[in-house]
């Protein structure tokens, strides 16, 4: 499912208070349901509360939004650790109540590899395709692309191929 489906979708408890959903956070690696009542009274639902997730969100019990939960916003300009510019956060793919991949461009990412604040920060980029050389698999697929993964392309003569399948 997507994290954007839940945005503004009417949520109702099993004891009987109802509402809609202004928006997610995160903490330490749980997610929350930030949401408000017909009076704006606001209230948090921790993701593992939900029961069921269709027309509206069911949910039973409430719980106490943490301190250190920040919201996560979609749009926000994304940027590798080398500072490339990677494209907007369009969303976030969820399954068993977790972030799993962050859709940035027309590009997934692991979800552990955000660092979300003003700006997102993807932690690795990874190559999208194997680099190879004579026939001979340099790097698979999917590696992390460090300094010292540069390095040794550089070295094989393949640094240029490797930056390219890292965008």
């Amino acid at each position: 499912m997507k994290l954007s489906g839940f945005i503004g979708k009417r949520i109702l408890s099993t004891a009987g208070p109802e509402g809609y959903v202004l928006g997610v956070s995160t903490a330490g690696g749980a997610l929350y349901l930030d949401c408000a009542d017909c009076d704006e009274k606001e209230f948090t639902v921790d993701m593992q509360c939900v029961l069921s997730v269709k027309e509206c969100i069911i949910f039973n019990g409430f719980t106490a939004r943490p301190q250190n939960a920040m919201p996560v916003r979609l749009g926000r300009a994304c940027f590798d650790m080398r500072g490339m510019y990677l494209g907007g956060l369009e969303d976030f793919t969820l399954a068993g109540g977790k972030l799993k991949t962050a859709r940035i461009g027309k590009k997934n990412y692991p979800a552990e590899e955000i660092i979300s604040g003003d700006i997102v920060i993807v932690k690795g980029a990874r190559l999208a395709a194997p680099v190879k050389k004579n026939g001979k698999t340099l790097f698979k697929k999917g590696t992390c692309v460090t300094h010292e993964l540069l390095e040794l392309a550089a070295g094989e003569g393949e640094y240029v191929q490797t930056r390219l399948k890292s965008i």
